[in-house]
């Protein structure tokens, strides 16, 4: 159920980037994507300090850095490639499946996760259906 929602929610957020894309200038759009994205999870920071406490470790917060430049440049890429006029219908599913590709192949490689022939297919399936979706 998580997992849905969570396809809900970056869908909603790249409907909303490509809508505002070529109305702000991409810098300014990441930076208040940025700004705005502080209050949920300081909210959720502090309830959960009141409620537990919190786990935190120097390798946690060098890889949450991480995650937070990765998403910011992530998303400057997103306006910028909207504001040039690429389609929604086009631009979202390329990069997305490209990075799942991107991420399962570190996943293997980095954390010597599984593979079997299954795998393999989706994978196959997944090259294929960007191929689809860039020459549509």
């Amino acid at each position: 159920m998580l997992a849905i929602v969570a396809m809900g929610i970056i869908a909603l957020a790249d409907l909303s980037t490509k809508q505002s894309a070529g109305k702000i200038s991409p810098s300014l759009g990441t930076l208040i994507y940025a700004v705005t994205t502080i209050a949920i999870p300081l909210v959720w920071t502090l309830w959960t300090r009141a409620h537990g406490g919190l786990q935190i470790t120097r390798d946690g917060v060098l890889w949450s850095i991480a995650v937070g430049i990765s998403f910011s440049i992530f998303t400057g890429l997103m306006f910028l490639l909207f504001s040039q006029g690429v389609n929604l219908s086009i631009g979202s599913p390329i990069v997305r499946m490209g990075g799942i590709v991107i991420a399962a192949s570190l996943g293997i490689l980095i954390f010597r996760e599984g593979i079997n022939l299954q795998y393999v297919i989706g994978f196959l399936f997944a090259a294929f259906g960007i191929f689809l979706v860039v020459t549509r």
